[in-house]
C-alpha cells in the first residue's frame, strides 16, 4: 500500500517537475523551443495513447517493429516538407515558379484543408470517446452528440470572436500534455520492470490476419504521427532555417517518445480486448500502473484533442479562405469546416475516421512530394537539382503514399 502511494506521488511530482522545467524563461522565451513546440504537440496530440492498442490489435508481438517503421516513414515525409520549406517556399513568395508548380501547391492546400476537416472530427471524436468511456457511458449516440456540441462551440467562438481566445489555451495545454506524457513513461517503465522481473509471458490476444491486410490497416495509422507539416505554415513567425531545424527536432523527440511508449505499454494493453479493440479503453487500463494515471491521462487527452482540433479548425479556415479567393471569410470558413466535421462524425465510427484522415493526409503528402519533384525538374537550374538518390527516394515515397490513399482500411 505504501508503495502504491509512493508511486502515485512520484508520478505527480514528475509531472510537476516537467511543467516547472518547460515554463522556465529559457523555454518560454526561446524562439527555437516555441517553434518546436507547435509541431511536437501536434504530433503527440494526434494519437499518442492510441498507437499501442491500434498496432497491437493488428500485428501483436511485432508492434515495436511496426511503430518504428511508421516513425521512419513520417520522418521521411518530413524530409519532403523540409525541402519545400527551404527551396520551393522562397520561390513561391517571389512569384518565380512555373504555372504547374503553383497549381500543385494550390491543390495541395485544398487537400490539406479537407484533411483538417477529417482531423477535427477525429480529434473531437477521440476526446468524447475518452471522456465518456472514463465515465462508463457506452453510447455511440451520446459520443457523437458530445462531439458535435464541442465542434459547434469551436465554430461559434470562431465565428463571433475568431479563434484567438481559444488559441491562448494551446501553450498551456501543450506543457501539461508533455508533463503527463513524462509521468506516463515513468509509470510504465516501473510497471514494465516489475513485469519483466516476474517472468510472466507477454500474451497479446489479437485477431490474426493476412500480412497484406495487416499492411493495409497499418497504412491507415499514418494520421497518428501527423502534425509535423504545421511547421510549413509558421512562416509569418519564423524563418525557413528555424522551421526546418525545429521540425526535425520535433520529429526526433516525438519519434523516440512514440517508440518508448508503445513498447512500455505492451504489458498493460495485453489486458485489453484486442480482437474488438476500443481505443478509449486504454485510459482505464493504465489504472493497473497507478491509480492516478487515468485521471491524469483523461485530462491530457481532453486538452490535447481540444487544442489540436482548435489548431486544425484555424488552419483549415485559413486555407479555405485563401483558396476560395476570399469568397468565404475566415469566420465563415470556421463554420463550413465545423459543419463538414459534424456530418462526418454522424456518418462513420472512430476507426473509420482514423483511416479517412490518414488517406486525406497521404494525399497532401503525396502532392508535397510531387511539388518537390516538379520543382526539381521545372524550376531548378540543372546544377542545383536534388541528388539522384533523393529523387529516387521521393519517387518511392510518392508511390507508397498513393498506396495508402487507395488501399488503407480501418481495423475492425
Amino acid at each position: 500500500m505504501a508503495g502504491d502511494y509512493l508511486l502515485n506521488a512520484s508520478l505527480i511530482v514528475m509531472a510537476m517537475m516537467v511543467i516547472y522545467f518547460l515554463r522556465r524563461p529559457r523555454f518560454t522565451k526561446s524562439e527555437s523551443w516555441q517553434a518546436t513546440l507547435t509541431p511536437l504537440s501536434s504530433i503527440i496530440g494526434s494519437g499518442f495513447l492510441i498507437m499501442a492498442p491500434l498496432l497491437a490489435s493488428v500485428v501483436g508481438p511485432l508492434t515495436p517493429f511496426a511503430v518504428i517503421a511508421i516513425v521512419i516513414l513520417a520522418y521521411t515525409i518530413g524530409t519532403v516538407i523540409r525541402f519545400n520549406i527551404q527551396h520551393v517556399e522562397p520561390r513561391m513568395i517571389e512569384g518565380s515558379l512555373c504555372v504547374m508548380t503553383r497549381q500543385i501547391e494550390v491543390l495541395g492546400n485544398v487537400a490539406l484543408c479537407l484533411a483538417y476537416m477529417v482531423a477535427v472530427a477525429f480529434y473531437l471524436s477521440l476526446l468524447s470517446s475518452f471522456l465518456l468511456n472514463y465515465l462508463e457511458i457506452q453510447n455511440i449516440a451520446a459520443e457523437r452528440l458530445l462531439t458535435s456540441v464541442v465542434i459547434a462551440f469551436i465554430a461559434i467562438v470562431g465565428y463571433i470572436k475568431g479563434l484567438g481566445g481559444l488559441e491562448k489555451l494551446e501553450s498551456v495545454s501543450m506543457t501539461i500534455q508533455l508533463a503527463i506524457v513524462g509521468a506516463l513513461l515513468l509509470g510504465l517503465f516501473i510497471y514494465g520492470f516489475n513485469f519483466v522481473s516476474s517472468d510472466v509471458a507477454l500474451e497479446l490476444n489479437y485477431q490474426e490476419r493476412e500480412w497484406t491486410t495487416q499492411l493495409r490497416i497499418m497504412a491507415g495509422a499514418l494520421l497518428v504521427v501527423q502534425g509535423f507539416e504545421t511547421s510549413r505554415f509558421l512562416g509569418t513567425k519564423y524563418d525557413p532555417e528555424v522551421r526546418v531545424n525545429t521540425m526535425r527536432r520535433a520529429q526526433i523527440i516525438s519519434g523516440v517518445l512514440y517508440v518508448l511508449a508503445v513498447i512500455a505499454l505492451l504489458p498493460v494493453i495485453q489486458h485489453l480486448d484486442l480482437v474488438h479493440v476500443k481505443l478509449a479503453n486504454i485510459v482505464q487500463v493504465t489504472g493497473l500502473v497507478a491509480v492516478v494515471l487515468p485521471v491524469m491521462l483523461i485530462a491530457a487527452a481532453i486538452m490535447s484533442q481540444f487544442s489540436a482540433a482548435v489548431a486544425d479548425t484555424g488552419g483549415a479556415g485559413g486555407l479555405l479562405y485563401q483558396n476560395t479567393n476570399s469568397r468565404f471569410s475566415t469566420e465563415l470558413s470556421y463554420v463550413v469546416i465545423s459543419i463538414a466535421a459534424i456530418i462526418l462524425v454522424w456518418s462513420t465510427d472512430l476507426l473509420h475516421i482514423i483511416t479517412l484522415a490518414s488517406q486525406a493526409f497521404a494525399i497532401y503528402y503525396f502532392l508535397q512530394t510531387v511539388l518537390a519533384l516538379n520543382f526539381c525538374y521545372k524550376d531548378c537550374v540543372p546544377g542545383k537539382r536534388m541528388t539522384i538518390w533523393m529523387r529516387l527516394l521521393f519517387m518511392m515515397l510518392a508511390i507508397l503514399l498513393l498506396a495508402v490513399v487507395f488501399f488503407a482500411i480501418p481495423a475492425e
